[in-house]
């Protein structure tokens, strides 16, 4: 589990520190660097992988990972002449950033790279093994209608996407389980697919989704795209992409679902972060956010949850961050919503 993640001089972060627990709730008004976080956390643990089959030795290195995390952190943020460099801060003069995750009983990993670094960052301290599970990137829309030949296309021609497309359509092409992991996910699995009423099915290199009712197999890019994000969701723990020690990052998971989905995404989140995936979701929504708060009441045991709010402060982004909603200070939407059913009221 990453339990911390400590940022310096990084996109707009001047000095952040952020303590992660089971599922951590990223809110914060446009450019506050919700985004950015997910995908800093995102490349970390990713670059801790070694993907199948990869001669990565029993241990990572610093040489190593210098190459592994700056080529990571280039394919996620897509930077200008592919410089990680440019992810420094901008302000006037030259700026070293420095990246610090602690994993526990895991070990800590600390990076650093100033405005003048190429495709390689510095690695100062480095955890003593590999983590055990890839992580989950979900961007805003969801991929079963782009998946037929995007990985091959992605690695044979350059295409304005960021890396995690790829990554994540890797992880949906996987098999499903079968014997006793199969047994060990069900208990995620059949709840969801009760609830949204369909599953994902690839046949060759194209998605389809089963619906329960009616009783029709149709092509994914058929099927509206709330339902498409959730039944994305069930193909990853299907296939053990989601399981005990992995990562979820969500980006605006509310997007394209009315609030009758969101009401069935709540105890989802929940109960994949008791599940043992650690979950990281970047909202705006209101609705989700006090929907978690429901469903975790009518919980006998609460699952370790964690609330980030991102304010634009005069030397970069502030963090306030706590266990409840409330300490993590003012939430944009709230803001707005209550001024508009002020104007509201106001009109004759």
């Amino acid at each position: 589990m990453l339990k911390k993640l400590r940022v310096k001089d990084f996109t707009v972060f001047a000095d952040a520190t952020f303590d992660f627990g089971a599922l951590n709730v990223i809110h914060g008004e446009n450019s506050s660097g919700k985004t950015h976080l997910l995908k800093l956390a995102y490349s970390v643990v990713s670059s801790l992988v070694p993907a199948p089959n990869e001669p990565a030795g029993e241990r990572p290195t610093k040489a190593g990972m210098d190459q592994r995390l700056g080529t990571k952190l280039v394919g996620v943020f897509r930077p200008d002449r592919g410089k990680v460099g440019r992810l420094a801060r901008r302000v006037q003069g030259q700026k070293r950033a420095e990246v610090t995750a602690n994993f526990g009983g895991d070990g800590k990993l600390t990076i650093a790279f100033s405005t003048q670094s190429d495709r390689a960052v510095k690695t100062e301290v480095l955890p003593s093994a590999w983590l055990p599970q890839a992580p989950a990137f979900l961007s805003t829309r969801e991929l079963l209608s782009v998946y037929p030949g995007f990985v091959s296309l992605y690695e044979t021609q350059a295409i304005p996407f960021d890396e995690v497309w790829r990554d994540t359509c890797v992880l949906l092409g996987a098999p499903i389980a079968r014997g006793p992991k199969k047994k060990e996910i069900s208990g995620l699995l059949e709840p969801l697919e009760r609830a949204i009423g369909c599953r994902a099915i690839l046949e060759g290199d194209r998605f389809f989704v089963q619906m329960t009712r009616p009783n029709a197999k149709v092509e994914a890019d058929l099927v509206a795209e709330g339902y498409r994000k959730l039944t994305m969701v069930a193909r990853l723990i299907a296939n053990g992409s989601l399981d005990d020690k992995g990562f979820l990052f969500w980006d605006e998971p509310e997007a394209n679902l009315n609030p009758q989905l969101i009401k069935r995404l709540a105890p989802l989140l929940l109960d994949l972060a008791s599940g043992g995936v650690q979950v990281f979701v970047a909202t705006h929504s209101l609705f989700l956010m006090r929907e978690l708060e429901i469903q975790q009441a009518k919980r006998r045991k609460r699952v370790n949850t964690r609330y980030f709010g991102l304010h634009q402060g005069p030397d970069g982004v502030d963090v306030e961050q706590g266990r409840t909603i409330d300490d993590s200070g003012d939430i944009v939407s709230l803001d707005e919503s209550l001024d508009q059913s002020d104007r509201f009221m106001a009109l004759d």
